[in-house]
């Protein structure tokens, strides 16, 4: 174990209003439902200085912006229907196309996704109406002053400040909600100029509220952590290849913890931890945060507290720069 000066701290996604409707092509409620979704705002970014290291936070459309290391506060807003959606990659996306008589899914397609000056990220129409398989925020972090360099991990704080949190305004929440939801982080080199994203998207995790132990309404069903893949030319229901957090739980099915835990103004990195950017620096390195409803967790299922559902779901997440050769 080894005890780390903090750089800090804090990056945010995404905040999802949600209230769900019955899709028109399921047959029973064991099929995927249809969340119409209005993502209100997310929570801000926030920057803390420790002996002259800043890890900062902006959103990668506004470019680095170098200063002193004061708070800099971002917000991401957007809307739309929020299908329940499947990928394995976060390159390919699947949405249920046909069911068998039990209301389970048999085959899969790729959503053609909307393009133009106008069209959000995971967005696609269907009859006039627009859904999203996916929200995707993308943030670029960076070091200031080319003070030097920093590996990032998630933030555990306890229950102050939980690596990833979930939290509910306006009502309750339903939980065949929550416990479908799904956050991954991928990262990819980060160009100045353009503003945009570099080289091969990289994932890094994904993180849902609880382990996914059951079987989900795909007619070939596993158990456990699923997603539709494809293997070859065909598509499929199979578990995951990616590597999984839960809440609770920051180390991965292989055995690596991915957060710094927080005491005072210092982190705690358990040897064999893997961080999600390494020597991140001056010029910066992308993030990208994706919230989708996993259409093959067991709890995606129909039900009239989720269709009468209007509670705003907050999805926020900390992270921890590390100064490397600590």
């Amino acid at each position: 174990m080894k005890t780390i000066r903090q750089l800090k701290r804090e990056l945010l996604c995404a905040i999802v209003a949600v209230f769900v409707a019955t899709f028109a092509l399921t047959s029973s409620t064991y099929a995927w439902y249809v969340a119409n979704n209005s993502v209100m705002a997310t929570t801000a970014t926030v920057s803390a200085k420790t002996n002259g290291f800043v890890l900062q936070i902006a959103n990668a459309e506004d470019g680095t912006v170098h200063g002193t290391g004061g708070t800099l506060t971002h917000t991401f807003t957007t809307g739309g229907i929020l299908s329940p959606a499947s990928s394995d990659d976060m390159k390919h996306w699947y949405v249920p196309q046909g069911w068998n008589e039990q209301g389970k899914i048999t085959s899969y397609m790729t959503p053609n996704f909307d393009s133009g000056s106008d069209a959000k990220p995971g967005q696609y129409t269907v009859s006039g109406t627009k859904y999203f398989a996916y929200i995707r925020s993308d943030y670029v972090v960076y070091t200031v002053s080319e003070t030097g360099f920093a590996n990032v991990y998630l933030e555990d704080g306890g229950a102050e400040y939980p690596p990833i949190e979930i939290t509910t305004h306006g009502g309750t929440g339903v939980s065949t909600f929550t416990d479908s939801l799904r956050v991954a982080i991928t990262t990819q080199g980060y160009d100045q100029t353009t503003r945009k994203g570099t080289g091969t998207e990289d994932l890094r995790f994904v993180y849902a509220v609880k382990n996914e132990t059951g079987i989900g309404n795909d007619s070939t069903g596993k158990s456990g952590w699923t997603s539709i893949q494809l293997d070859g030319e065909t598509v499929k229901l199979d578990n995951v290849t990616y590597k999984y957090l839960y809440q609770g739980h920051y180390t991965d099915q292989n055995g690596k913890n991915w957060a710094a835990s927080k005491t005072g103004d210092n982190f705690t990195v358990p040897d064999g931890s893997i961080p999600i950017a390494s020597n991140v620096d001056y010029n910066g390195i992308l993030v990208h945060v994706y919230i989708w409803l996993e259409g093959t967790d067991a709890d995606c299922v129909n039900g009239k507290s989720i269709e009468n559902d209007t509670t705003t779901y907050d999805v926020t997440i900390n992270l921890a720069g590390v100064a490397t050769g600590s």
